[in-house]
């Protein structure tokens, strides 16, 4: 197919140019404004992608990348803009699809965090050489350093970049603001190599350390396994748990749904008069339980088990209910329920706006939604999260 010259009018919620032929054609690192030269990549009925091969016209607010591997590694999208106008592009965003999807404008300003070195966690495969893989593709680009994430990571991936790695084909470095941990797949590592770091497991034996690391805020201490989820972003989580924490009051009985290794509870159990959390990832909830023993918490407990099943059964009557569901969102089943236990307060802790739009035009029926406070948890991409807050109608 013959390359065109097109003019991006549009930007998509995936930080995507777009242009409107006879079907749209959506172009990744394409600015509102700028005219480019693009090559068709895939074609469907409905629509069309494309990649540009050349910018004619570019647009005022573009910024060079300082990423060598930006244009190949997909884990960025918005690296062409400045932290500012990416922020701006995530408010409006959420500002859009909540309006399109539920009607609602309480949108408030997007709270930032930092745009370079704030991932605790990268995942890297191995494949002769040691990156990430490329953008739609398995194919591997090798990295020596990444923008994004934390500078000890950096310094274990130049580690790493100079030793055989043999049979290894994947790695996974974690760290917290102590510790630190390798996690090996594949292979043998010589761990006499890495004094520095604390934990480092192969094909699933604990060679060295505990088996795990943990991350401490604000005088409490959250255990991060290998496997368990625990957000990548500190400053990030701590701006959201913060949020909720300012939403909850104070001596309610709070029911935590998608509650994972226990975090968000555990961080409300000073402040509130019990908790229950209630997760189906059985290695989050064993995660969760030891989070409460190492915190001497006596006023939280945790039920393994789906959430819409457990919910059937609930006796527990909350004053106030936190959700922090995956991309799918809530289900009408599970909102259901919050309408059956009639909490008080609502607060829903998201990490997409198009599930949050569709669940909160359903729960707006016997709920008031206050306000919607959006967070950047990951810098330089797409992706955004929300709290919101949910009052009972009288």
């Amino acid at each position: 197919m013959k390359n065109l010259e097109v003019e991006i009018t549009n930007f998509d919620h995936f930080g995507r140019g777009i242009v409107k032929k006879e079907k749209p054609i959506f172009i990744d690192n394409a600015l509102v404004g700028e005219i480019v030269e693009i090559e068709i990549t895939k074609d469907n009925k409905k629509y069309s992608e494309g990649r540009v091969i050349k910018y004619i016209k570019k647009s005022p607010l573009r910024v060079e990348s300082n990423c060598p591997f930006y244009d190949k590694c997909g884990g960025c999208d918005l690296l062409y803009l400045s932290y500012q106008e990416q922020l701006k592009y995530k408010e409006t965003k959420v500002k859009e699809i909540i309006k399109k999807f539920s009607g609602l404008e309480c949108v408030k300003e997007i709270v930032p965090t930092i745009q370079y070195n704030y991932r605790n966690k990268i995942t890297l495969h191995v494949q002769k050489k040691l990156g990430y893989y490329q953008k739609k593709s398995y194919d591997i680009i090798n990295i020596d350093n990444c923008l994004i994430a934390d500078d000890r990571i950096n310094a274990l991936i130049k580690k790493l970049n100079t030793i055989d790695l043999n049979t290894i084909t994947k790695i996974t470095i974690r760290v917290s603001s102590k510790e630190s941990m390798l996690v090996i797949e594949g292979g043998k590592l010589d761990i006499a190599l890495f004094e520095e770091v604390d934990t480092i497991i192969v094909d699933n034996q604990v060679l060295k350390g505990r088996g795990y690391i943990i991350e401490e805020i604000n005088n409490l201490k959250f255990v991060i396994s290998p496997d368990s989820f625990f957000q990548v972003n500190r400053l990030g989580m701590i701006n959201i748990y913060n949020q909720v924490l300012k939403y909850v009051d104070n001596d309610t009985k709070v029911l935590d749904l998608y509650c994972g290794t226990g975090t968000i509870g555990i961080y409300l159990a000073d402040k509130v008069n019990q908790v229950l959390g209630i997760d189906i990832n059985k290695s989050a909830i064993n995660d969760a339980l030891m989070n409460k023993k190492i915190n001497n918490l006596e006023n939280i407990d945790f039920k393994l088990g789906d959430v819409e099943d457990v919910l059937n059964n609930n006796s527990f009557k909350a004053d106030c209910i936190v959700v922090d569901p995956p991309r799918a969102g809530l289900g009408n089943m599970v909102i259901k329920n919050i309408f059956k236990i009639q909490p008080q307060k609502l607060i829903y802790v998201s990490c997409d706006p198009v599930t949050l739009a569709r669940d909160l035009n359903i729960l707006k029926d016997k709920y008031d939604v206050v306000e919607i406070t959006p967070f950047d948890m990951f810098s330089n991409t797409y992706h955004v999260e929300c709290v919101i807050l949910l009052q009972k109608k009288d």
